[in-house]
Parts: C-alpha cells; structure tokens; sequence
C-alpha cells in the first residue's frame, strides 16, 4: 500500500527536485526495480477505488483520467534466450539500473559454457563490447516497440504516448501519487489536532482513506460549531 505518509514523502522530494529518492521510494514500495512491475504496481495504487482519478489541465480545460484511460496497452513478460556464437542471452523488460533505464538494460544475463552471469549493475553493462550489443538490438526492438504501443493516458483526444525515458518514469509517479506538501501536512495537522490521530496514523492509512477522515472530520465539527450557535 502506498500511504499517506508515502504520498506527503514522493511529494516533497518531488517538489525538491529530490527525483532519485522518488526512484528509491518507489522501488521500496514495489519491492522491484522492474519497469513493468513499477507501471502496474503504480497503476493498481492510484485507482483503488472504481471513482478514482487524475485531473490535469489541457488546452486551459481540466481533463479527468480515470482507471481507464490511464497505464493502457500494458504488456506482459516474455523472456527470450537468443543464442550468438557459443553464448546464450536471456532479454526481457529492463529493469532499472543504478536508476537509470535503458534499451540496454533488456539483457538480463549471459550463459556461457553453463555458467550465468547475471546484469546488476551499470559496470555490469560497461562490460558488454558494442558489437555484441548491435547484434541483439533488433530482438530487443520488440520490447521497446511494445513499451512504446503503452499510452501513460488517453482520454479522447488528449493522448500521451510513453518512451523509455526516465524523466517520463518521474512524470507519471508525478501524475498519480504527488499533490502540495504544504496541504498535505496541514490536513495531518488538522487530524492530529481534533481527532488524536499520531504520526503512525498516517504509515496504516492511504491517501484516500485519510480523505474520507477529512470529510467525515470537517462536516463534525461544522455541525457541532452549528450547534453551537444555535
């Protein structure tokens, strides 16, 4: 679950400019570094609820994406295992590098003579010759090409199509999960002030749930000031 808390950390650290530790964040909550599992994994998290959804602006017009128009054409795994020479390459989805993405990052590892050596790390990469590399980019275009059919929203005819860019990655955790952190913390304040809610409150709690709070929360204490006054 990503929490409340969750939402109020992304939030900061996106309105600082603190991307890689939005990155970090992510991969934590996830528990993978994998492109795939992050998009469904972020895509499941932010429509929870069947009325969910992201409001951006288009042409000056506000444009509601709802569950449906948002992460499509999502594909699937298939690792493949292509043979060169004496060597056998298994190429898949990438996963994220050292935080980076790349084409490159869709071989996943090399078997020679029985033994595996599995890609971590970027100097794992640094490893791979560029001729070797030139022969296995027309079995990874399949992979990015299907990245490439993915649509980050579509909603009539407003569209955005997604690219293996990690700056793009950063815009769509943006679009689903970051709002002000100034209104954040001040809703945080607000519960933990008239309703005893703690700090660990907001770690068990989503977003939404919290919503729900703030309703239920605001209309008490409008209707107990009524009565009040009355």
């Amino acid at each position: 679950m990503v929490s409340y808390n969750n939402i109020t950390k992304l939030t900061y650290y996106h309105e600082n400019k603190l991307f890689d530790k939005i990155l970090d964040l992510v991969f934590e909550l996830c528990n993978s570094t994998n492109l795939l599992n992050i998009l469904q994994f972020i895509k499941q998290e932010r429509f929870v609820e069947d009325n969910s959804n992201i409001k951006i602006s288009y042409e000056n017009k506000e444009v509601i994406i709802f569950k449906e128009n948002f992460l499509l054409n999502l594909p699937e795994s298939f690792p493949k295992t292509i043979t060169q020479d004496e060597f056998e390459y298994t190429i898949d989805y990438p996963n994220f590098i050292d935080k980076n993405i790349s084409p490159m990052y869709c071989i996943k590892k090399i078997t020679y003579n029985g033994e595996e050596h599995i890609f971590k790390t970027q100097e794992d990469y640094n490893l791979i010759p560029a001729k070797l590399y030139n022969k296995l980019k027309d079995e990874i275009k399949e992979y990015i090409d299907n990245l490439q059919n993915i649509m980050v929203y579509s909603v009539g005819n407003v569209n955005s199509r997604f690219m293996l860019n990690k700056e793009l990655i950063i815009n769509i955790i943006y679009l689903a999960f970051v709002s002000s952190h100034k209104n954040l913390v001040q809703e945080q304040l607000f519960l933990m002030k008239e309703f005893n809610f703690t700090y660990d409150s907001f770690d068990k709690l989503s977003f939404l749930e919290i919503s729900h709070y703030l309703k239920a929360g605001i209309k008490n204490i409008n209707e107990r000031n009524n009565s009040e006054t009355t």
